[in-house]
């Protein structure tokens, strides 16, 4: 099942955010919480890592909310490949798998930022307000 979408909308002083995902349930969630921020606009979402990939390299990406466990693939090898091919673009590992071990991986590979998708939700404008 393809559940990535992509709009190559770019619009002048709007952050454009990219969201890796692969519940639907949460992509949903996500984007009608992104899209109420001022200034914020969902360009993509993805639940697959290598089509994420390239769609983000094909977008006008600012920042991405990145899920570590999709399924069978993990969203490390994401967030290593755009640090080291994209770095300019920030990167929030928000996952339900928040233990010491991933944070400490995922703040290594380059993520700007780690939350917990349990209790941390409603600190994601906060992240993305520093970047704007």
């Amino acid at each position: 099942m393809d559940t990535c979408k992509q709009s190559f909308v770019r619009y002048q002083g709007i952050m454009n955010l990219f969201i890796v995902e692969d519940s639907l349930l949460i992509q949903k969630r996500l984007v009608r919480f992104i899209e109420e921020i001022p200034g914020f606009h969902v360009v993509g979402v993805c639940g697959d890592i290598y089509e994420a990939y390239q769609q983000v390299k094909a977008s006008d990406t600012d920042a991405m909310l990145l899920d570590l466990q999709l399924g069978d693939q993990n969203g490390l090898q994401l967030l290593k490949e755009v640090k080291e091919n994209l770095p300019a673009i920030k990167v929030v590992v928000l996952t339900n798998h928040s233990t010491d071990d991933n944070r400490t991986q995922a703040m290594r590979a380059g993520a700007d930022g780690f939350l917990d998708k349990s209790k941390d939700f409603a600190q994601i404008p906060d992240y993305l307000l520093r970047w704007q």
